[in-house]
């Protein structure tokens, strides 16, 4: 069984329908032909039908090999910039509706929920409801409106998603580089994406998250951002420099053992250095449906990994996915 674990799905009528905070709510727009949705944390336009329409997503999921997508929230849809009643209202009127879409394909489709971070104590009760409804994982941001994720305010949240056993999915919030020109948004996908993936799990290592937590789960979406090649660098500092030892016990390449990694790095010859350095039992598949910036071509990069047994390539494909669910 092929399982993308880095999918987004727009649950357009469920905004639509939205009985309060409306002042607040994702607006939905027509922009020829295609239907565009802005938030307070961005806009998504052009969108394929397979974003919104369960339907047409599992023809796309079967031109692409893919038996099991895990679907999760658009960035843009995680609602940090919101108060946080509003915040909790949309994360729950979003959470139901990606689980009745779970709930009419679930051979097709498990879903990940997300929560208002910027209210830890109001995340940690729809965390426990996502959990109730059949959700398997949460999505989160690699920050809240600014604040690290190693911020002392959010462990209690991260000990509840390791008690409810939930995958943490982890992706980049909105924001370009700076500057007017063209090029500024999509440099900040290309560049600062990974860089804010990058920084937030280092600091979650450095700061012992993981130490405290050590059935904490998470997943890195576009590959662990740069990660994977800084690893070594994050090594050498930990033995030059006393601070980077105070709040854990071992090295930090260590700790990739509690991470999982997708499969979006756009080319066989960096899965297979992405797959040498976490292991193959940590890695992946991620498409990353319906964005342009996706890999729908990832279980044929896979396939075409050199380097891997079969038993290996089995367990990017799928096996480690269904690990990390609990299926």
């Amino acid at each position: 069984m092929n399982i993308d674990l880095h999918s987004h799905f727009f649950p357009l009528e469920a905004f639509r329908s939205a009985a309060k905070h409306r002042d607040k709510a994702p607006q939905i727009i027509l922009e020829n032909g295609r239907y565009a949705v802005v938030s307070g944390g961005g806009k998504r336009g052009n969108l394929s039908a397979g974003a919104y329409d369960p339907e047409a997503r599992i023809q796309e999921l079967d031109s692409m090999g893919i038996d099991l997508q895990a679907i999760s929230p658009s960035p843009i849809l995680l609602f940090y910039r919101d108060q946080a009643d509003a915040a909790a209202y949309f994360c729950r009127l979003q959470n139901e509706a990606i689980q009745q879409v779970v709930d009419a394909h679930p051979d097709r489709f498990v879903g990940f929920g997300s929560v208002p971070l910027q209210s830890p104590r109001e995340a940690m009760v729809i965390a426990e409801e996502a959990r109730r409804l059949g959700l398997k994982g949460l999505e989160i941001g690699t920050s809240v409106e600014g604040k690290p994720l190693d911020d002392a305010e959010f462990e209690p949240f991260f000990e509840a998603a390791q008690r409810l056993n939930l995958l943490l999915f982890v992706h980049p919030i909105e924001g370009g580089a700076e500057g007017t020109d063209p090029l500024t948004g999509m440099l900040g996908n290309v560049l600062e994406f990974p860089y804010r993936t990058t920084m937030m799990i280092e600091r979650m290592i450095l700061k012992g998250i993981f130490e405290r937590y050590p059935n904490l789960r998470l997943c890195l979406s576009h590959g662990g951002g740069l990660l994977p090649y800084n690893i070594w660098r994050l090594d050498h500092a930990y033995h030059q420099r006393s601070e980077f030892r105070k709040n854990i016990s071992r090295k930090p390449s260590q700790y990739l053992k509690q991470l999982y990694f997708d499969s979006i790095v756009h080319s066989v010859d960096t899965l297979q250095y992405l797959v040498r350095t976490a292991g193959p039992e940590r890695v992946v598949i991620g498409t990353d449906y319906p964005m342009a910036m996706g890999d729908f071509e990832a279980v044929a990069k896979v396939r075409a990994l050199g380097s891997v047994s079969e038993e290996e390539r089995a367990l990017i494909l799928g096996k480690n996915a269904q690990r990390a669910l609990g299926l």
